[in-house]
């Protein structure tokens, strides 16, 4: 019983230092980043990295969450004879929920996984040291154009995801359950209201902050080695989940009180 006591604690231990370090890396980054020159550039190549090559995975998601939702709202539905109910009941679960959720699960754990794999590499090969001693701030250089592209990727790819997931359930409405795939959008529109597009979005932007911050830092702290990267790409992964699920629920406490 106290070795378990003692391997919980030490669990907790380190996801509080944990925090700690990547609050400061945080903190680090907002104060040099803004910095001129910005990084335009950077940003935007990284924007395209991490965000427009996730648009195929992400939009693939998002139809069958769509779809999946739309079926099982649909079977629990029509056993009441409110099958035509369908677009009231799948909205709300889908925007506010199921969507940026599931994205940042898995469109952002492959974000911090690709940014951690990278930074990690350049930590083994010397390279960020390189970057330090040319007098460049590897924060700057690094993590600023990273973590501002996923923080602008995530809400975008969460907005055209959106619709994607309407699109799914409307297929499944129509041609599984005969609800009309135009009174399923009507219906849909109707039940959703701006704070619940607002809280989406605000939930995919706290995402994708914590994704860019969480692979730079587990880059960051890459131990020398080749099989270093392959363990800081899946603590990363790791991370991210968990962090994005505790997000979650306090978020819905804020968008969603009792």
């Amino acid at each position: 019983m106290t070795d378990l006591l003692d391997r919980i604690g030490a669990v907790l231990v380190r996801g509080i230092v944990q925090m700690g370090e990547v609050s400061r890396l945080l903190w680090i980054t907002v104060r040099r980043g803004p910095r001129r020159p910005v990084g335009f550039g950077e940003i935007k190549y990284q924007t395209v990295m991490l965000g427009v090559r996730s648009l195929p995975l992400a939009t693939f998601m998002s139809l069958f969450i769509g779809m999946i939702l739309a079926w099982q709202f649909g079977w629990a539905l029509q056993d009441f004879g409110a099958k035509m109910a369908l677009g009231y009941a799948s909205s709300l679960a889908l925007v506010r929920e199921l969507v940026p959720t599931v994205l940042a699960v898995t469109v952002g754990a492959k974000m911090a996984a690709g940014i951690a794999a990278e930074l990690g590499s350049m930590k083994v090969t010397e390279q960020i040291d390189a970057i330090s001693a040319l007098g460049a701030d590897p924060v700057k250089k690094l993590v600023w154009p990273r973590l501002v592209a996923a923080t602008l990727s995530l809400p975008l790819i969460n907005a055209w995801s959106n619709v994607v997931a309407l699109g799914g359930g409307a297929i499944i409405a129509d041609t599984v359950f005969g609800v009309p795939a135009g009174y399923f959008y009507e219906t849909y529109i109707d039940e959703l209201v701006p704070m619940d597009y607002l809280s989406s979005e605000i939930k995919a932007l706290v995402f994708g902050g914590l994704v860019g911050l969480i692979g730079c830092h587990h880059g960051f702290r890459t131990e020398i080695g080749t099989e270093a990267v392959g363990r800081s790409t899946t603590d990363t992964v790791v991370a991210c989940s968990i962090s994005v699920i505790v997000a979650d629920f306090f978020l819905t406490m804020i968008f969603l009180p009792v």
